[in-house]
């Protein structure tokens, strides 16, 4: 078998890398698109709940 080499040029990242900075979107959710007209929401992750509420200040506070 012939063995391949890749060669990657100056701006690629490895596989399984994440790019820093401006080269990489970070997606952006409104807080009403989580909470849908609701005060609070609960959240599952890592097989936990957590609790997203919306205060009467307008302040958002995440609590486990």
């Amino acid at each position: 078998m012939d063995a391949k080499i890749l060669q990657r040029t100056s701006n690629e990242q490895p596989p399984g890398t994440q790019q820093a900075g401006a080269e990489q979107a970070m997606r952006r959710l409104s807080s009403a698109a989580l909470l849908q007209g609701q005060r609070q929401v609960v959240i599952e992750h890592g097989g936990r709940e957590y609790r997203l509420r919306l205060t009467a200040q307008g302040k958002l506070i995440l609590t486990a």
